[in-house]
């Protein structure tokens, strides 16, 4: 599976971070500078799989 960020920013202006196909803690390596970049982080969900392999998900907003 290819490695994905995905960021989608809703008409108020929230910011959701959402990363696929990454393993244990490389998800949050790689969207650290974006999470730092969009601002204040207001709420975290892992996922059931966050310590295998699956997705990580971070709602930030500016």
């Amino acid at each position: 599976m290819s490695q994905i960020i995905e960021i989608t920013v809703s008409p108020k202006g929230e910011t959701t971070l959402q990363t696929k196909g990454f393993t244990g803690e490389s998800c949050r390596q790689a969207s650290r500078q974006l999470e730092a970049a969009l601002g204040l982080r207001l709420t975290e969900r892992l996922t059931s799989e966050c310590h295998s392999a699956v997705e990580y998900q971070s709602t930030v907003r500016q």
